[in-house]
């Protein structure tokens, strides 16, 4: 099975780097951008099969980056998890209505993070095994 590919849009490098290892760990393969901008760009180029995303960022607020990535053709199927510091009700209203899936905000928990990214890539794995009553 082919590694699933996960894009990281954020502009703090140091908090790039700490989720990138801990995802190639899980066995991810790992895109990096750390601009809004280059966030858009990277995900037309490379199709990635979810998005990691924060919101406060230079050349490209997140929110922008999020409705830009949902309405183009050819990024719009992909899964998008918002992990950010700003964490008010307003911008998790407006993160889920622009088409996120989830939002999680710093500082965060890297097992609930790991767990959303596999709900995210195989949202009726989780519903197949409560199905069957947990086996």
């Amino acid at each position: 099975m082919d590694k699933k590919r996960i894009l990281v849009v954020d502009d703090e490098p140091n908090f790039v780097r700490v989720v990138q290892l801990r995802l190639e760990a899980a066995g991810y393969e790992v895109l990096v951008a750390f601009d809004g901008m280059q966030g858009v760009s990277t995900a037309h180029q490379e199709k990635p099969d979810l998005i990691i995303l924060d919101i406060m960022m230079p050349a490209m607020h997140g929110h922008r980056v999020c409705e830009a990535l949902k309405k183009s053709a050819k990024t719009w199927t992909i899964p998008i998890i918002y992990l950010t510091a700003k964490g008010s009700k307003e911008d998790e209203e407006l993160a889920y209505k622009l088409g996120a899936e989830h939002f999680l905000t710093k500082p965060y928990d890297p097992q609930v993070l790991l767990e959303t990214i596999k709900k995210a890539l195989d949202p009726g794995a989780q519903l197949t095994k409560a199905e069957k009553g947990g086996s």
